[in-house]
């Protein structure tokens, strides 16, 4: 994500009403793992 996108999704997170510690821990999940590392279903 880019600053601005990561601005945009704090202030929506806000105003749904989740703390700042979640939304960092929210942000640093998204930064730090690969789309890939996801479980497949099959």
């Amino acid at each position: 994500m880019i600053g601005k996108e990561i601005v945009n999704l704090i202030r929506q997170l806000r105003l749904s009403g989740m703390s700042d510690t979640k939304i960092l821990d929210l942000i640093e999940y998204i930064e730090t793992h690969d789309p890939k590392e996801q479980p497949n279903d099959n």
